[in-house]
């Protein structure tokens, strides 16, 4: 059927369409001469002279795609890291780092050291980020890992990803971020590197300093519920326990839902003697963290200094449960059960027997009650009178125990 078509075509005197087509592509084009061509294109010139004859094909022709470099791919990664991290907003948002992480050069093999170390980098200088991201950030580059056998070197190289991986993680993550996007134009990296070094100053307790960051704080941002958090803790230690309660308080109106405000608050409350107050408020934060060691050691303390043993004791009882070694809590109850016995005497019917006796039998009842009692003087080292001092003794001998065993 081609070969008929052909046949036709030669007979009519008609072209093949695609010779057409060919031919129209290679008609060449006439450029005006103040253009010059080159090979990113057309560029304007000022000399005039003969027209540049460019077949169409070239003119028309789809521009070849650049091939990006490796350097090119790391700057365009580390400026969407950096887009990210400037905006609160995303900062905070992990969906917004995952997406990121998912990006087609963390899964290129020959880039993936580079990537790694420029990240690193970057978060050395940029550290104010919330913890599951950087969980998140970790599980991506394996830190721990990478750097187990110079993990020194790396620590003075890049302290600051060292606390927040290696060093302290829980503690230097404690900040909340969310507030800060209602923060208004303030200087948030300012912001978020006085708040941290106030946390930081308290943990080691360097007051000087801890105030210092916590002033400067202030003064950019002071309705940050955990600044006022921290205002609370440095106030308590310096005994200024009016202004602690104060912060604490304004801290509580922003976050009324904040069990941890509530363990600030009872340990304000203990030192002001406000027992009973300070009972409510570490009763509703067990009630959200029923295995914290401080809470239920600080209401047993509150019911004791209140007279009330029973609620004490069911304290102490469950303070055991979670450390059994607890010495305070051992005391006690041992105390409370030599108060229940009584101390340990003789029956009175032994006693009594003596008078009853014949008078020659009376000198040697007596020799035998005297033996009697000095048996029992010498069991009553075992007996309920000395237990506090038994389960001191025994809880120091298993400790010297699991000394020698480990």
């Amino acid at each position: 059927m081609a070969e008929e078509a052909a046949a036709e075509r030669e007979e009519s005197g008609q072209s093949d369409p695609g010779q057409d087509e060919q031919k129209e592509e290679d008609k060449p084009v006439v450029i005006p001469s103040r253009m010059l061509f080159t090979e990113s294109g057309y560029e304007e010139r000022e000399e005039v002279g003969q027209p540049v004859v460019v077949p169409s094909r070239i003119l028309f022709a789809d521009p070849t795609p650049m091939i990006r470099t490796a350097e090119q791919r790391l700057n365009e990664f580390m400026e969407k890291v950096n887009v990210v991290y400037r905006d609160i907003a995303q900062r905070i948002d992990i969906d917004s780092w995952l997406k990121m992480l998912n990006d087609d050069i963390m899964w290129d093999v020959k880039l993936q050291r580079e990537v790694r170390q420029q990240m690193t980098v970057f978060l050395e200088r940029h550290p104010h980020l919330p913890r599951d991201v950087w969980k998140l950030l970790e599980s991506s580059f394996c830190w721990k890992e990478r750097v187990q056998d110079d993990r020194e070197s790396f620590s003075r190289q890049f302290p600051n990803v060292f606390l927040h991986v290696f060093a302290d993680p829980y503690y230097a993550t404690s900040l909340r971020f969310s507030f800060l996007t209602k923060a208004g134009g303030i200087d948030c990296e300012a912001f978020m590197r006085y708040r941290l070094g106030a946390l930081l100053a308290l943990k080691h307790n360097h007051m000087e300093q801890a105030e210092e960051m916590l002033t400067r704080a202030y003064e950019l941002f002071p309705d940050d519920p955990d600044l006022l958090r921290l205002q609370a803790e440095y106030f308590l230690r310096l005994g200024s326990l009016s202004r602690a309660l104060t912060a604490i308080d304004r801290s509580m109106a922003l976050t009324p839902d904040d069990p941890e405000l509530y363990w600030y608050r009872a340990r304000i409350y203990v030192k002001s003697n406000r027992l009973t107050e300070a009972i409510h408020d570490v009763k509703y934060f067990l009630s959200h963290n029923p295995g914290h060691l401080g809470a239920v050691s600080l209401a047993a303390k509150c019911y004791k200094k209140l007279g009330d043993p029973a609620s004490a004791c069911d304290m102490y009882l469950r303070l055991l449960e979670l450390q059994p070694d607890d010495i305070e809590a051992l005391v006690y109850l041992a105390e409370g059960a030599q108060t229940e016995n009584g101390p340990t005497s003789l029956p009175a019917s032994s006693a009594a027997s003596v008078d009853h006796l014949p008078a020659h039998d009376t000198e040697r009842a007596a020799s035998r009650l005297s033996e009697q009692r000095a048996g029992a003087n010498k069991s009553s080292f075992f007996s309920t009178k000395n237990l506090p001092l038994i389960l001191v003794l025994g809880w120091f001998f298993l400790f010297l125990i699991r000394m020698l065993f480990r």
